[in-house]
């Protein structure tokens, strides 16, 4: 078993030649996980891919490695799932990152709207560089290898617009219509789309939920609304629940032909 998944970026990694890994991943494998001179460890290229590799060198000038031939991930779903999450404070929205990349997410997208955390609209580089650092360290421990994206904050109905242009299917879980039933839940929706399904948005409320006016606006977008049961759930757990049901459906409803996951990794 490898002691330990490193993602290298902008790495290029060769089977075969011997490469010294990045300083900061270096003084992790050496300091922190204390490998030892052939000891074998997992490279990931952040695009699917897993390289096994063996350390050659362990010093305190430098830590060696000699890849081997690259390997396609087996741990993603098989759709790419986008998180439209409406802005929620730093440390909520953090938590969603994380447990979201454990769980599936390809791409995550901070929506702006109406009763939206204000203070969370700046992105600026050093927060930025954090939310970058948490998605890579949730992909290196949960065994993904593709890092999600995260895109700049969006304007709901700006999102809308991206999102039903990109996706097979467009969802936004809300607790205020009477007319929603628990039949009329995420795996209901998504078994409509059963012969293919490359794409799936989730739209998510921030703190407050959405409006009513938003929840039309998104209708008028072609955003189907659906609920999460019964019960009023907080922001980031009813990110996390409408992940889990809507991956764990795209696994019962999609058929498996034997394609590569990359597949179904589509650009925004």
């Amino acid at each position: 078993m490898p002691a330990g998944r490193f993602y290298v970026a902008g790495a290029t990694l060769a089977t075969g030649v011997e490469i010294d890994l990045p300083g900061e991943i270096a003084h992790q494998a050496r300091d922190v996980l204390r490998l030892a001179k052939g000891e074998a460890i997992r490279l990931l290229d952040g695009k699917g891919g897993e390289y096994p590799a063996r350390l050659t060198e362990v010093s305190r000038a430098r830590v060696r490695i000699i890849p081997g031939e690259r390997m396609v991930g087996a741990a993603e779903p098989p759709a790419r799932l986008t998180l439209y999450q409406g802005m929620l404070k730093a440390a909520k929205f953090e938590w969603v990152l994380q447990k979201g990349t454990e769980l599936g997410v390809g791409a995550f997208v901070p929506v702006i709207s109406s009763r939206a955390v204000a203070a969370t609209e700046a992105m600026g580089a050093a927060k930025r560089q954090r939310y970058e650092r948490i998605l890579i360290e949730a992909m290196e421990q949960c065994g993904g290898t593709y890092l999600p994206t995260l895109a700049a904050p969006l304007a709901l109905e700006r999102a809308l617009i991206e999102a039903t242009a990109h996706h097979a299917a467009t969802l936004i879980p809300w607790e205020g219509e009477p007319s929603l039933t628990v039949r009329a839940g995420l795996r209901q929706a998504l078994a409509s789309h059963t012969s293919d399904i490359p794409a799936i948005a989730l739209f998510i409320g921030p703190e407050g939920g959405f409006s009513a006016d938003e929840i039309a606006l998104a209708r008028s977008y072609g955003a189907l609304p659906v609920t999460l049961g019964r019960r009023i759930l907080r922001a980031e757990t009813a990110a996390l629940v409408a992940v889990a049901l809507a991956l764990d459906a795209l696994l019962e409803y999609t058929c498996f032909s034997g394609q590569n996951p990359t597949t179904h990794h589509v650009p925004l």
